[in-house]
């Protein structure tokens, strides 16, 4: 955990901003990303973190490891495939 909340300090955050970046986050996946990292900086071990969100611990790890590499960015979510988004689509039609 301390090694949690020292990257945390890194990036100029603490546990109070995780929560709100939680439910700022602009999806799903980069809510269940920060809420990852909330789990692991209040003591919970990868396996338990993968567990609560149904992720495999080596997922977790990978988002841990962007997050150490690239701070915040690291943990944002960009669609690499399937359908663009609505407003992608509605901008063509024009």
């Amino acid at each position: 955990m301390t090694d949690i909340l020292a990257l945390l300090d890194q990036w100029h955050l603490d546990l109070k901003a995780i929560r709100k970046l939680i439910y700022r986050a602009p999806s799903p996946r980069e809510r269940e990303r920060w809420h990852a990292l909330w789990l692991l900086a209040h003591g919970r071990t990868l396996t338990e973190v993968a567990e609560a969100l149904d992720r495999d611990p080596h997922t977790i790890s990978e988002w841990l490891e962007n997050f150490r590499e690239h701070g915040p960015v690291g943990l944002s979510f960009e669609q690499s495939g399937g359908s663009p988004p609505p407003s992608a689509r509605r901008n063509r039609r024009s």
